[in-house]
């Protein structure tokens, strides 16, 4: 270990190590007890130096020089930390998470329970990390988990993976085996402005205001450690954050009986681990909480972990259990008022809410399949809620919110802010009627304020689209790679996928083409926003009504407002429409090497593989 280490930790812990070493190979030292305790005491000491001497080192180097630190607060094969002070001495925090399997589904939580904790507002996240299928992701396969992590409190996502593309005449060119292909040679990144206006409307709301929260798990002193304990499990419709024992002993305090951080976190309830151990130290200061007016729900411990002030912090552990833990157990079960707080064992979290009145935050069946946010500033309460199901969903969730506010709809992919108009009072707050189309997301926002960019009052809150005219044949196509696609315009008598033509050029093409038309309206409607649904498309499309850019899409509904550019007569409509480069690198699989057109490194591509659907089906 480090010169002088055994001198550090004697004056941490109180004993000299020296004499436990030969623990370390596998031999008992005193006894099986002294033995574990000082193993216990070596680990928690090693997390905490990782943290402060490792994290918070650098941190102090990289300040001296106007920089920041940056970490990914966890780790996996042989991480020696505690995931939330490792994080905390950090002055930016990181998650992560893959598009498909299951990476990431502890370590964004990790991610933003320190950031919460510890102060920090943003929580980034490697966003979109992935392993093979060269070319086959677009921003709409991208929906469901980016939203995920979104709801797991990340507000701020570090695309994974932008390779450099020096050589243009290398396409789509340089490629790693992991990562989505955010790059400029991909066929879709000339147009994903349009999705990255999504994340960062996404980004803004969800870095307004505080996160709310009703539960803080705390996970234990042991080390090392990369996530929490939930045990019980949070009910449907409240959220948590872990904590650890340096927040709940520096930073944490009790005010009107919740759990409170001095930036304005705050919890109602703190969940204990089912840990049999526990440092005098923290739970004197959580006797001190409860003794304030804090709840707690969890099992008595038994002992200290430690070796430090052995055997006498037993005694005072033992001491603090018996004058807290005090009520009688009957099947398992004992609540008890202690100072202003309570202390509950043995239940269910959604009996220790019954009991404090406490209403869900958000109010679904159980079974529905979305996932959601809360965030709240002073004079707003923002939630962000995504069907992660391809069915349309008609919901009517009760929010917990002041009942003077109302209901607005923020739409982050086209940027459009309307009323709700249908909502009703309930015992517990305001219930909405919604609907979501499958994979769609909204931000419902409660605001005393109106929005004001309606043509109409409206009484519905989803009014019926009626359509005014069928445009679905006689348009002409432009494929603008005149290198692989055809030379000149064709006129397409019907909407068609591309991959399905009998002409081999349009059948593997992959790039963009311009669908063309002009079109006659003889009478617009009076005070009615006008919009154009483009059907099926694959995978993204931007739009030109008379010579106006309306926008681009690139998840369903395919559908953009067309207000200010339609007009009474004729109107000249453009369509430019991308695919994936999968189509083309399939066609090359069966050319000769200087026969092909696309270059790439790694690839499980083969003249077998599946074609993608591609262009305005329609």
């Amino acid at each position: 270990w480090t010169d002088g280490y055994e001198v550090k930790f004697k004056e941490k812990y109180g004993y000299d190590p020296v004499p436990f070493l030969p623990v370390l190979s596998g031999r008992i030292v005193g006894s099986v007890e002294l033995s574990e305790r000082f193993l216990w005491d070596l680990r928690r000491s090693i997390a905490d130096d990782v943290a402060y001497e490792y994290v918070g080192g650098l941190r102090k180097a990289s300040n001296k020089h106007n920089l920041k630190t940056w970490l990914e607060n966890y780790g996996h094969w042989g991480f020696p930390g505690e995931f939330m002070m490792y994080g905390g001495q950090s002055d930016l925090i990181s998650g992560e998470f893959w598009n498909e399997g299951t990476l990431g589904n502890i370590e964004c939580k990790a991610s933003s329970s320190t950031a919460h904790t510890y102060g920090k507002p943003i929580t980034s996240a490697e966003a979109f990390t992935s392993s093979r299928r060269a070319y086959l992701r677009h921003p709409a396969m991208l929906k469901k988990r980016g939203d995920w992590a979104l709801t797991e409190g990340i507000n701020h996502f570090v695309l994974h993976l932008y390779i450099q593309q020096p050589d243009d005449n290398r396409k789509p060119g340089m490629n790693a085996w992991f990562g989505t292909e955010f790059n400029r040679h991909n066929t879709w990144f000339s147009q994903a402005d349009s999705y990255f206006d999504y994340l960062r409307r996404c980004q803004h709301l969800l870095q307004q205001g505080k996160y709310v929260a009703d539960v803080c798990y705390y996970i234990g002193e042991d080390a090392p450690v990369m996530t929490g304990v939930r045990n019980p499990e949070i009910p449907k419709g409240y959220s948590y954050d872990y904590i650890n024992a340096e927040v709940i002993l520096n930073r944490l305090s009790v005010k009107d009986g919740r759990f409170v951080l001095p930036d304005g976190m705050s919890y109602k309830v703190m969940v204990l681990p089912p840990f049999k151990t526990m440092r005098p130290e923290l739970l004197a200061k959580i006797e001190q909480l409860v003794q304030q007016g804090g709840t707690i729900l969890g099992p008595k411990p038994e002992k200290s972990p430690s070796l430090e002030n052995y055997p006498m912090a037993d005694t005072q552990v033992k001491e603090l259990v018996d004058k807290m833990w005090h009520g009688d157990y009957a099947n398992g079960k004992m609540n008890v008022n202690y100072g202003e707080g309570k202390i509950w064992d043995g239940y269910e979290l959604s009996e220790v809410f019954a009991d404090l009145n406490l209403a869900k935050d958000m109010d679904v069946p159980e079974d529905t399949p979305v996932l959601w946010i809360h965030r709240k500033t002073e004079d707003m309460d923002i939630y962000f809620i995504s069907n992660q199901s391809d069915e349309t969903l008609q919901i009517t969730p009760v929010f917990r919110t002041d009942k003077s506010l109302k209901p607005q709809l923020w739409n982050a992919i086209t940027g459009e802010i309307r009323q709700l108009p249908e909502y009703d009072m309930t015992a517990t707050g305001i219930s909405v009627p919604l609907i979501l189309k499958g994979s769609q997301s909204w931000f419902v926002i409660f605001s005393k304020t109106s929005a004001t960019d309606e043509k109409a009052i409206k009484t519905s809150n989803f009014p019926e689209y009626k359509p005014l005219v069928t445009l679905d044949k006689d348009f002409n196509v432009d494929f603008q790679n005149k290198e692989i696609g055809p030379k000149e315009t064709l006129v397409f008598n019907k909407l068609q996928d591309w991959s399905t033509s009998g002409n081999e050029q349009i059948k593997f093409y992959s790039g963009t083409a311009t669908y063309t038309k002009t079109f006659t309206i003889k009478e617009l409607p009076d005070n009615q926003e006008m919009y154009i649904n483009l059907g099926e498309v694959s995978v993204m499309a931007k739009v030109k009504l008379n010579g106006k850019d309306v926008g681009g899409v690139w998840m369903a509904p395919y559908r953009l407002n067309i207000s200010e550019a339609i007009t009474k007569g004729e109107n000249t409509l453009e369509i430019e429409v991308v695919n994936l480069w999968r189509n083309q690198l399939i066609r090359d699989k069966s050319r000769k090497e200087d026969e092909k057109y696309t270059w790439i490194v790694i690839d499980k591509i083969t003249p077998e593989s599946p074609l993608q659907k591609s262009g305005l089906i329609g």
